[in-house]
């Protein structure tokens, strides 16, 4: 008999401690990815910028088991394709007029599955501001960079919002840390038509 009550014991205890350990999770992650981002609309940014780059960097708090706030700061930078604008005709060896846009947004991060299941894909979606500039035009002709000096002069700044869906797999590849892939759909509400792109990321989630 005693031998049966240590048993359960032993078992409640082991319980106890792998009920604990499933409570004690890190309340914060952090997120770092990037990889490629496609330009969709409008015409006039999806045909003259190529496809371009992007970075991100995040800070996410479990408000729930399947559920996550993520603050997060982005870099995206578009290549002016110069083959395909007016200017090129005109200036030789146009270079510059890239595309830069930052991002400072708050995501919602919803996991489906098992919160402790090793493969998880998940659904996301937020809001936030988006800073957008371009880099000087630039050329070796004394010239033609006469020209573009005004055109760089004229150009600002804008700060916009914008708002982004998407989904993922996460993929559990340590104590500490997990591999994932996701896609979004970004629209910044620019003048005129919203200014839409897809980032395609890779990324590592710590804790």
């Amino acid at each position: 008999m005693k031998k049966v009550a240590l048993a359960c014991l032993f078992v409640f205890a082991l319980a106890a401690v792998g009920s604990a350990q499933v409570q004690i999770q890190q309340p914060f992650s952090i997120y770092v990815s990037g990889a490629v981002s496609i330009p969709t609309a409008p015409s006039a940014f999806k045909d003259t910028y190529k496809a371009g780059i992007h970075g991100s960097a995040g800070v996410g708090y479990s408000v729930a088991p399947n559920f996550q706030i993520v603050g997060k700061v982005e870099y995206h930078s578009f290549g002016l394709d110069a083959a395909k604008t007016a200017l090129s005709l005109t200036v030789p060896d146009l270079s510059g007029g890239t595309e830069k846009i930052m991002l400072f947004g708050a995501d919602g991060r919803f996991s489906l599955g098992v919160p402790m299941a090793p493969v998880k894909p998940f659904l996301l979606g937020g809001v936030g501001m988006a800073r957008i500039s371009f880099s000087d035009f630039t050329t070796s002709d004394p010239l033609a960079q006469a020209v573009l000096d005004p055109l760089n002069a004229a150009s600002t700044s804008a700060t916009k919002v914008y708002y982004n869906v998407g989904g993922g797999v996460q993929l559990k590849s340590g104590p500490m840390w997990s591999l994932f892939a996701q896609i979004r759909y970004v629209s910044v509400a620019t003048d005129g038509q919203a200014s839409t792109f897809i980032p395609v990321s890779l990324g590592i989630k710590f804790f």
